[in-house]
């Protein structure tokens, strides 16, 4: 049937209205995506690699929270996207990755990367810290006076720690507490290993990561290592005989590549910078602190499977003697050591003192 011409020029005025206000909606459609892109390109994206799987305490309570809470001050600006595992940056690579710009941010300890650091290893020094919490200040402090400087020429830290002292955790009791004499030991510093050969023991170097399965496989007796390593590295199933004592520390840090902090905009690095620092070097030995803590109760959880020991005074002292000249000689031997060991002790104190 056909339409008549008032039907047609009816149906004509309908399908151009309808197709102006289709049009009209795709370009306000269009022009909210167009702005959403503009705006998402402006986001600087940063890849954050932990090097650790998804579920450890590192992880879960301090990298992913501080990641969040950047991304929610910084939405539109910058966006932190956190990476676990060790695909793309691992215990050994971290600090090649963030300098080749794989990854923007990591984590890592400073005595993983061979020479670079040896000013920095004052907060490894035995018997010198107590609480990760005071000594992460303390060499956050030390850091900020520029006593560091020579060290951090290529690389921004965002905020550092100082780990909880190390103790030994052993597959085996030791025969005797006078001497390491006979026994193989894990480390993953120079400082480290000079405290085991003052102890008459043979220390090992390797990262953390191996140690469960080189004491496994009988390559070495055991570890100085803190406890905080017995949740991410499982220690507690191949350990189990513990001496707690302060044999060194290790000390970390969070950081980026010196000329890409630099380059960020102001803008971005207010965000960074509001979020780390002190502040945040101290929540960092303070969680170390907690770790510690939790470590030591799950092993006492297990029963008497394992066997801790505190130090005999008499035995402490020994110990404190045997290691004296671990800390003489990185003094004497590390440029600007005696100043850099004197700044940090007075800033430990003023941390225990509340200052």
């Amino acid at each position: 049937m056909w339409a008549s011409g008032g039907e047609i020029a009816d149906t004509i005025k309908t399908f151009t209205g309808e197709t102006d206000m289709t049009m009209k909606t795709l370009a306000v459609a269009a022009a909210l995506l167009v702005s959403a892109t503009a705006a998402k390109a402006e986001e600087l994206n940063l890849l954050l690699g932990t090097t650790l799987p998804p579920g450890v305490h590192l992880n879960m309570r301090v990298l992913h929270p501080w990641a969040e809470r950047i991304n929610a001050q910084g939405k539109g600006v910058v966006h932190i996207d956190v990476r676990d595992g060790s695909e793309i940056a691992s215990l050994a690579n971290f600090y090649s990755r963030v300098q080749d710009d794989v990854i923007q941010i990591s984590w890592g300890l400073q005595s993983a990367i061979a020479g670079k650091f040896p000013r920095t290893a004052v907060g490894a020094l035995p018997f010198e810290v107590d609480k990760a919490e005071e000594g992460s200040v303390a060499l956050w402090r030390i850091y900020q006076a520029g006593l560091l400087d020579a060290e951090y020429d290529t690389v921004h830290p965002l905020f550092m720690t100082t780990l909880p002292p190390s103790g030994f955790h052993m597959a085996k009791p030791m025969k005797t507490l006078e001497t390491l004499a006979g026994l193989k030991v894990a480390i993953g510093s120079k400082t480290s290993g000079d405290i085991i050969t003052h102890m008459g023991g043979a220390p090992l170097a390797m990262i953390t990561s191996d140690y469960y399965t080189a004491i496994q496989r009988g390559m070495v007796d055991g570890a100085n290592v803190q406890w905080t390593a017995m949740q991410p590295f499982k220690l507690y199933e191949v350990t189990f005989y513990h001496v707690e004592a302060s044999l060194g520390a290790s000390t970390g840090m969070v950081f980026m590549n010196k000329k890409k902090y630099e380059a960020l905009s102001p803008a971005v690095r207010k965000i960074l910078d509001d979020n780390s620092g002190e502040a945040q070097s101290r929540f960092y030995g303070k969680f170390w602190d907690d770790v510690d803590n939790e470590g030591r109760d799950m092993v006492k959880a297990m029963g008497d499977k394992h066997q801790i020991v505190t130090l005999p005074p008499a035995i402490e002292a020994k110990w404190r003697k045997d290691v004296e000249p671990v800390t003489t000689d990185w003094a004497k031997s590390t440029p600007d050591g005696e100043k850099v060991l004197a700044a940090f002790r007075a800033e430990t104190a003023k941390v225990k003192a509340g200052k």
